[in-house]
């Protein structure tokens, strides 16, 4: 478990999903300490450790903002109710009951992860009481002398926020423009299964890119270093460009396991610096995710 600060109150914990600087979770630290995302089931302690380690026990969490349903990002919700039971679950309200009875997500998870599905862990109920579900006009939870609005944003999926804390210029992206995993220099798209969409995700880069952030971080990882103007330009470049690529690729060779091959080797190749089961696990899904936006049966 490693945090970092990204500015004053608010916080970064690496989850160590598969390995280290891949997965984060963020604290805001205010008069209602909220925590973006949870992070996947198998990481729970993690997280704990890390609010432990910012000096905000686990108990007196106020709120989880959830910013879509994928296990990676709010598989740990039920876990840390046990350690935090009064605290407000927010997520869309398409994918809300998905939490309290998560075992049709359970079963699309393992299909989709495969046999990294393990390293995730298998997540636990939400109680119904404490989910909050957020319509697609988004909300504004109020944390004490900062707010963090929920933004409608789908492309990665259709359930998908972004949060903005105007009072910062802080902008977590979630998965609206892809990811940047700094160890290897390399800029991913927001493709995966089961729903993705390429315009759709367009127009939520261009969405955020209208807030004027000072700041921008991601689940995937961290804070970005460069400017913003330079964080949504190349995640419009990477979202056409592996678009462009992966049809190429999967028309050359007839072969979807072969495609996936050539897009590690390609277009990510982060392996190392990155545990080879992270390549794995995007290459497959940022292939599929592809794939199956353009009618291939994957």
């Amino acid at each position: 478990m490693d945090t970092f600060q990204v500015t004053d109150g608010v916080y970064g914990i690496d989850t160590g999903l598969f390995d280290s600087s891949f997965t984060s979770v963020y604290l805001f630290d205010d008069a209602e300490p909220t925590l973006v995302d949870s992070g996947a089931a198998a990481t729970v302690d993690a997280v704990l450790e890390g609010l432990n380690a910012v000096g905000v026990p686990p108990e007196d969490l106020a709120n989880v903002v959830l910013s879509h349903v994928h296990s990676d990002h709010s598989g740990g919700a039920g876990d840390l109710l046990e350690y935090a039971p009064g605290a407000d679950v927010y997520i869309h309200e398409m994918t809300a009951p998905h939490l309290s009875d998560p075992s049709e997500l359970i079963e699309s998870s393992r299909q989709a992860m495969g046999e990294q599905f393990e390293a995730m862990g298998e997540q636990r109920p939400v109680p119904e009481g404490n989910i909050v579900p957020v319509p697609e006009a988004g909300t504004t939870v109020d944390i004490g002398s900062n707010t963090l609005e929920l933004v409608y944003a789908p492309g990665h999926s259709p359930d998908h926020f972004a949060v903005w804390n105007p009072e910062r210029g802080l902008c977590f992206a979630a998965e609206c423009l892809g990811g940047y995993l700094a160890e290897a220099d390399r800029w991913t798209p927001p493709s995966t299964l089961p729903n993705f969409d390429v315009e759709d995700s367009a127009v939520a880069i261009d969405r955020l890119e209208a807030l004027d952030p000072d700041r921008i971080v991601f689940p995937h990882f961290g804070v970005w270093s460069g400017e913003p103007a330079a964080a949504f330009e190349t995640a419009r470049e990477t979202l056409y460009r592996f678009d462009e690529r992966v049809m190429e690729l999967y028309d050359a060779t007839g072969s979807i396991e072969a495609t996936r091959r050539a897009v590690a080797d390609e277009l990510l190749d982060i392996a190392p610096p990155y545990d080879g089961r992270i390549e794995s696990f995007y290459s497959t899904l940022l292939t599929d995710g592809y794939l199956k936006y353009h009618g291939v049966e994957v």
